[in-house]
């Protein structure tokens, strides 16, 4: 996978916060992304803040972002 796309781990992000009911209840993404009713969604959140981190470092940028 490029080190550039991380558009998987967002769309996995964002699947995982329309489940939740911070979502439901009409708020956006942006607002529910810290909530407290979203606990399962913060290893997705983990992951994509990885991948854009990875992004700026030299070293994953030549090698790739190695996905857990």
């Amino acid at each position: 996978m490029p080190v550039s796309d991380c558009r998987d781990i967002a769309q996995t992000l964002l699947d995982c916060l329309r489940e939740t009911a911070c979502m439901k209840s009409g708020k956006s993404s942006k607002e529910c992304l810290g909530a407290e009713d979203a606990p399962d969604c913060q290893v997705y959140r983990t992951t994509y803040f990885e991948c854009k981190r990875g992004q700026l470092d030299m070293r994953t940028r030549i090698q790739g972002n190695s996905h857990k």
